[in-house]
């Protein structure tokens, strides 16, 4: 009796009492903010000088992209209320979370209603990155505006390498509203360095589009590293346009500098491998390209680099390498000449470097605009499209515009369990 209960005997046979049924724990579903009220919160408590509390609001984002999304919309936000503590916000942000999107944010609207208070901002950074995304926003907006002015207000500025940086963005914003206007500027500078700088900023920029001028520009300026990457660009990308036009006027240049600088520009805008070039004038003999500055040589303009890489290029001080110039052109300018970048990553050489720089870009895209990290990854082939760019891209944008983002994972080549995966976890 005293295991009545416990089991029971039936024909010998021990049968153990029916276990009480214990429902499963239901899986909590994925935790989901509301960006709009982090945003406002978040720049309430920025603007009130509580700024741990919006950082412990800013970390409630999911993942590093909804984070920088929250990061950008807040210096809008404090852009439109306090310009000195929107510029605080973004330098303080990390760089790892939106910090370049909001300087950029910031240095823009700065510029369109304080110019010069802009200006002394963008020009007393010191971090290279920071620098160049600022500086290059606040020149480019004062630019539109007017030309000649922003120049003025620039030289303005005390004599050094912030305020040299800001002359290349403002003259390279000049050559491509006014290529005319530009060329006087330049031609009226003091013979010097800034000169032979600002001289191959306005031809690289020419050399997209009048090249004929720009070689006659090319032309004023001595032997030396801004020459031989002036030549090189306008080589490069004639080429794409008029391959033609471009060989014949590379095969009239005499021996020296400028021949050589002509066809390894030659050679990388058809994608020719340095070192087996293909493509020969009569009597003309391989050569390979004289360091320019920081060992940034033949290796960095053979691997695939633009006319505007190379603009970029003349602007930075020496010692950079190979590799670490292209991921810092990517970091810089990845997120304001997207449509560019992608394409010139997509024909770098394969190896690490490219994989990073390309990491990198895709990192800003998704920041930005998922859709176009998408599209930017469609375009690409398929041994460039690793697994974890797709699945980053498609939680991103699931994000933002889920059924946009569903239609673009399911043609992509990602196995149908981890697409199941990624739909289940958006709630799809």
């Amino acid at each position: 009796m005293a295991l009545m209960g416990c089991v029971s005997v039936d024909e010998g046979i021990v049968r153990r009492p029916v276990m009480p049924t214990v429902n499963p724990p239901v899986a909590s579903a994925p935790r989901m903010i509301d960006e709009t009220e982090v945003v406002a919160a978040a720049g309430r408590a920025w603007q009130a000088g509580d700024e741990a509390g919006a950082r412990r609001l800013i970390a409630q984002g999911d993942d590093r992209v909804q984070r920088a999304r929250i990061v950008t919309a807040i210096a809008t936000q404090l852009s439109g209320r306090d310009l000195a503590r929107a510029a605080r916000f973004a330098v303080e942000a990390s760089p790892e979370v939106g910090q370049m999107a909001a300087i950029e944010i910031v240095a823009g609207a700065w510029a369109e209603k304080e110019a010069d208070a802009a200006l002394r901002w963008a020009h007393g950074f010191s971090e290279p990155a920071a620098a160049g995304v600022a500086r290059r926003a606040v020149a480019h907006r004062l630019t539109k505006a007017d030309p000649r002015a922003a120049i003025e207000r620039i030289l303005a500025l005390p004599a050094g390498a912030g305020r040299d940086d800001l002359l290349g963005f403002a003259a390279a914003g000049w050559a491509r509203s006014d290529a005319d206007a530009a060329m006087g500027w330049v031609r009226m500078l003091p013979e010097g360095d800034l000169r032979q700088r600002m001289t191959s900023t306005v031809g690289f920029e020419m050399a997209l589009h009048q090249p004929e001028r720009a070689v006659a520009l090319a032309e004023t300026l001595p032997a030396g590293r801004n020459r031989w990457l002036l030549f090189s660009a306008i080589a490069q990308t004639w080429v794409a346009t008029d391959s033609k036009a471009a060989l014949a006027w590379a095969g009239r240049l005499p021996e020296g500098e400028a021949r050589a600088a002509a066809f390894s520009g030659l050679d990388t805008g058809l994608g020719v491998p340095t070192g087996r070039r293909a493509i020969r004038a009569s009597g003309s003999r391989s050569v390979r390209t004289r360091g320019l500055g920081g060992g940034v040589g033949e290796s960095a303009l053979a691997a695939g680099a633009s006319a505007d890489f190379a603009a970029w290029l003349a602007t930075q001080p020496s010692g950079r390498s190979h590799d670490e110039a292209i991921l810092e052109y990517v970091q810089q300018r990845g997120a304001a000449d997207s449509g560019q970048i992608g394409q010139w990553l997509a024909s770098l050489s394969p190896g690490p470097t490219r994989d990073r720089a390309m990491e990198i870009y895709l990192e800003g895209q998704l920041i930005g605009s998922p859709h176009r990290a998408a599209s930017w990854l469609r375009a690409l082939p398929r041994s460039d499209r690793s697994d974890a760019m797709i699945e980053r891209t498609a939680r991103a944008w699931l994000l933002t515009n889920p059924d946009a983002a569903q239609a673009w994972l399911l043609e992509t080549p990602l196995p149908p369990d981890r697409k199941e995966r990624l739909l289940r976890e958006a709630g799809r």
